[in-house]
């Protein structure tokens, strides 16, 4: 169980600090087709490595990833 507990807050800290930093560097937002590292993108290629590693810890770093991401998405629209 704290194993779950740390993929799920690994992967929230971890999808914040890459999304504030391509924020940065990308002038125009991380944002449209030409994403990194948001999105049903980003949902889809973590589920293929927990489907392909067997590894249920996957689905707790899907779920810190999908609210960070919200997170980010709520922060972004207030700017």
């Amino acid at each position: 169980m704290l194993e779950l507990i740390i993929y799920g807050i690994g992967f929230f800290v971890l999808t914040l600090l890459l999304q504030y930093l391509l924020s940065k560097f990308r002038k125009d937002g991380n944002q449209g087709d030409s994403a990194i590292w948001v999105g049903n993108n980003a949902i889809i290629v973590i589920c293929i490595f927990g489907i392909m590693q067997h590894n249920i810890d996957y689905f707790a770093a899907i779920t810190g990833f999908i609210v960070a991401d919200g997170v980010t998405k709520c922060y972004q629209n207030k700017l």
